[in-house]
């Protein structure tokens, strides 16, 4: 079985008090077990007025740097080939992405970042019903919303596709 990791949305936007460890938890994460995945990829949103939240939501924060950057900590494990801006929710929508899952025969995701409720959330039920196995590591996501809205998410992803654990 092929894994990917995809880590979703680690950036400066993203920044506050309750995320801010989610950064370094990850960032030892992959030094330690980057060698595990076929392949990784690194999304970060980047707002603009073609996006459905700037369209429909009329939310138009997120539309430039340093907004838009990758943590510090995250950017030494990014390149050309694996990091991608997006306007859309779910990491898999972005056509690079789920073309280079396929084309690395990948039946199995871990998805990892912001925001559990949001972003975490579509790409695992993007993946689920695209016949791939999404697994959410728990401890290495985070919401930038309510505490209620992070932990809910986790257990709507247990209930609805089952696919959720702590590393």
């Amino acid at each position: 079985m092929k894994k990917a990791l995809i880590v979703i949305d680690v950036q400066k936007y993203f920044l506050n008090e309750e995320t801010k460890p989610i950064v370094g938890r990850i960032q030892k994460f992959l030094k330690g077990k980057a060698d595990q995945y076929s392949v990784i990829y690194f999304t970060v949103f980047k707002n603009d007025p073609s996006s459905p939240l700037w369209r429909i939501s009329e939310w138009e924060d997120c539309t430039d740097f340093p907004a838009a950057d990758v943590c510090d900590e995250i950017k030494e494990f990014t390149n050309d080939k694996s990091l991608f801006y997006k306007n859309i929710l779910s990491a898999y929508k972005v056509p690079e992405i789920e073309k280079g899952l396929k084309e690395h025969d990948v039946s199995e995701v871990d998805l990892c970042g912001f925001d559990t409720d949001c972003c975490v959330l579509a790409t695992a039920y993007d993946l689920f019903d695209a016949g791939i196995k999404p697994v959410v590591l728990e401890n290495l996501t985070r919401s930038t919303s309510q505490e209620k809205l992070h932990k809910s998410a986790p257990q709507m992803l247990k209930r609805n596709i089952g696919f959720v654990k702590k590393i």
